[in-house]
């Protein structure tokens, strides 16, 4: 059951992957034809500021899912249901409350982000839109748990895709009349059928399972005293990582807002693509977890975080290699921030996703307390490093803040882990690590050099890439053939079955 649930998360993170890779790549050209460069920034900044609401979900998908399966598998039945009910009824008042606060600052949000602090309705209603799709997309979070929980996986994926299709439609259709009000619109039209869909499944779940309609206020009350750090942490997290394009709006430019969006969205795509294998590997992780009473790692956990840090060196080299051929194809050169810019945001996708992974891993295990700690000092550290460098160094000081707070958060882990005698982060972060990513590192830099020695020469280009990909498979092979064996035998042995 835990095999065929990963599988189906996997889909339905694709699902979820597939819909920002069409929303915001293969349709941003489309898009940037009735949309200008500045009034696309100042739409990035704006959803940026707005999504600061994210951290009323005070992570409170994550700690339910693993709550919840530890109730199911201890058989609290009336608690699982006093638990479940309660998340939800939270979720329904953070929509009522970011639905209010963002219908008083809309207009004032559009001055801070547009030049000159002038005003336009057409952005204070795109943003109102946005909060409510914002406010939907933390209550369906908290509602979709219970498929997790009880591992029916399969038809979230559909229900995913359905309404994506839904979305995107009337975006693209609205989108030459309408600008970023359609985009607003779009997204709110999937929420809700998202709600919909998701709803129903998970009224027949608990019919199916004869969990009984519990709420108490108390336990509401209780849901909240218990996310006091984790609560925290998400405030930290959600300043530093969601309000980047917001800072650059306001104190850039709308336009430079655009080029570092824009230029952070290649390396962003891969980091979405890796984070849906940890995203669909997390309920497993949490039932497994909540059958045992030690914070050790699980037996596998080893090749889990090999394998995600061997993808992800491999991809971020190829994007840094040709991510300024795909942005000059995609929107154009007059967008991209430049090469520099592209390999410290390859950096710090690398070690964003590798924090994310471990942080989610403290979670299965139940530390919360632990993860929060954790998590705000990077969240505390960015924000220190940002104020320090982004005066005098701009684009470069936000990438540059968070390539040194996410050393920061490792560090403080390893310290921490000491203490707590857990053994986690050893599988992350070890020789092995340093030793590939220096390898690639200078891999990276010779191959880049000559690409750009002979940029236009098609078939010496050619021949770059694919003796690259020749260097790394085989440097791959000798690094990494514990853990190729490891997943063929997996493989082979799932496809028996």
């Amino acid at each position: 059951m835990k095999k065929k649930a990963i599988a189906h998360n996997l889909f339905g993170s694709f699902s979820n992957f597939a819909f920002v890779l069409l929303t915001g790549i293969v349709l941003l050209p489309y898009y940037l034809k009735f949309i200008s460069t500045s009034d696309y920034g100042i739409w990035l900044g704006g959803i940026s500021f707005l999504s600061l609401a994210s951290v009323l979900e005070a992570n409170i998908s994550l700690i339910l899912t693993q709550q919840l399966g530890e109730k199911w598998v201890n058989k609290n039945i009336n608690e699982f249901s006093k638990y479940y009910f309660a998340a939800i009824g939270f979720g329904v008042i953070v929509f009522v409350a970011i639905f209010l606060v963002t219908f008083l600052i809309k207009d004032s949000l559009t001055q801070w982000v547009s030049p000159g602090g002038q005003h336009n309705s057409t952005f204070s209603n795109s943003f109102l839109i946005y909060s409510i799709s914002l406010g939907l997309s933390i209550l369906v979070g908290f509602i979709s748990t219970i498929a997790q929980v009880f591992l029916k996986t399969l038809l979230p994926p559909f229900f995913n895709i359905a309404s994506a299709i839904i979305g995107i439609t009337y975006t693209i259709l609205a989108v030459p009349t309408q600008g970023v009000m359609a985009i607003a619109a779009g997204a709110l039209l999937k929420n809700i059928s998202y709600l919909f869909f998701i709803s129903f499944y998970a009224i027949l779940l608990l019919k199916r399972n004869k969990i009984p309609f519990l709420f108490e206020i108390n336990h509401l009350y209780m849901l909240v005293q218990s996310i006091g750090l984790p609560f925290i942490s998400k405030v930290a997290i959600t300043i530093a990582v969601n309000i980047q394009n917001f800072v650059i709006a306001a104190t850039i430019s709308s336009s430079s807002t655009t080029i570092f969006d824009i230029t952070r969205k290649v390396p962003s795509i891969i980091q979405m693509a890796v984070n849906m294998v940890a995203v669909s590997t997390f309920t497993s992780f949490s039932l497994f977890y909540s059958e045992r009473k030690d914070n050790q790692s699980h037996p596998y956990t080893k090749y889990y975080f090999s394998f995600i840090r061997i993808v992800l060196l491999i991809s971020l080299f190829f994007v840094f290699l040709l991510g300024q051929d795909f942005i000059k194809i995609w929107v154009g050169l007059d967008k991209f921030g430049g090469n520099m810019l592209l390999a410290l945001l390859c950096i710090t996708i690398l070690l964003d996703q590798l924090r994310g992974t471990l942080s989610q891993q403290y979670y299965a295990i139940g530390n919360f307390n632990f993860t929060s700690i954790t998590d705000s000092i990077f969240a505390l550290s960015f924000i220190l490093f940002a104020a320090i460098l982004i005066p005098f160094m701009k684009l470069y000081g936000i990438v540059i803040a968070g390539i040194l707070a996410n050393i920061s958060y490792f560090i403080f882990c390893r310290i921490m882990e000491k203490k707590k005698a857990t053994d986690m982060i050893q599988n992350i972060i070890n020789p092995q690590l340093f030793i590939e990513f220096v390898g690639i590192v200078i891999l990276a830099i010779i191959s880049k050099y000559f690409y750009e020695l002979y940029r236009g020469n098609i078939i010496i280009d050619l021949v770059i890439v694919l003796l690259s990909i020749a260097i790394l498979t085989v440097f791959t092979i000798i690094r990494q053939r514990e853990i190729i064996n490891f997943f063929i035998h997996k493989i082979l042995n799932f496809k028996k079955k």
